[in-house]
């Protein structure tokens, strides 16, 4: 009985030495090399499909659902514009395309949606990001006030949050004219914003300062994305200025 066993004991093992031998050699050959290549490339593919899945079920598609919802309506209220204003009727009360008509239409809705439509959207992208962002009488330190754009009447102010003055707490404002600055500043009883007379507040040297200012604070994406803070309003004095506390 007991060589019985042995012998199937043994002959156990010779099969699981054959296997290894077999896989080893396997794994060792061309087509078992390229069989495990292929087989990563396809789990990896499958991965990278599943992951796109994911971002376009979870993040592309609801954000799309929100900003298609408003087209059909502005969509009709084109053609409702366009069905008013291309059509003229005949002696018979027949109506009559106009390309004159709405060779004008297309080009006054051109202009309108240019001068008009797309500042009122800047004007509430604006309001809501400074509903969402905005700091009142904020003490910063600030200095070197420069005109970055002459065109554009845009100036640049850097400084930090405390001092010393680190790359942790560094910050850039932009002061620059725009719908909702104008506004701010009339509504505030300011009269017109000027962007030259808000920069020429912060002197040259380093001052301590109490500001307005909004917008985005992401270093990430104000490098990236030239967004700065808009600074509305300063009050500066130099350090050197300042009357020393006692002790």
């Amino acid at each position: 009985m007991s060589d019985l066993k042995e012998e199937i004991e043994n002959l156990k093992k010779k099969i699981e030495d054959r296997a290894f031998q077999d896989s080893k050699a396997d794994a060792r050959s061309w087509t078992g090399r390229t069989q495990h290549d292929l087989t990563a490339i396809h789990k990896f593919w499958y991965q990278f499909i599943v992951a796109c899945h994911w971002i376009y079920a979870k993040v592309f598609r609801p954000v799309m659902r929100l900003v298609y919802k408003p087209i059909p309506y502005l969509w009709n209220f084109f053609r409702f514009l366009w069905d008013k204003a291309v059509y003229h009727e005949d002696a018979f009360q027949n109506r009559q395309f106009s390309k004159t008509r709405a060779g004008v239409f297309l080009l006054v809705f051109a202009v309108t949606a240019w001068f008009v439509v797309v500042p009122a959207l800047l004007l509430a992208l604006h309001t809501a990001i400074y509903f969402a962002t905005v700091k009142h009488d904020e003490e910063v330190y600030l200095t070197n006030s420069q005109e970055i754009l002459p065109g554009q009447n845009e100036h640049s102010v850097q400084g930090c949050h405390a001092l010393p003055c680190t790359d942790e707490n560094s910050i850039y404002y932009r002061i620059r004219a725009s719908n909702f600055n104008e506004a701010w500043s009339i509504l505030h009883g300011r009269g017109l914003f000027f962007p030259d007379y808000v920069a020429a507040a912060v002197p040259v040297s380093i001052s301590r300062c109490r500001i307005t200012s909004y917008g985005l604070r992401i270093k990430l994406i104000m490098r990236g994305f030239d967004m700065y803070p808009d600074l509305l309003k300063t009050e500066c004095a130099p350090l050197q200025d300042i009357a020393p506390i006692s002790p």
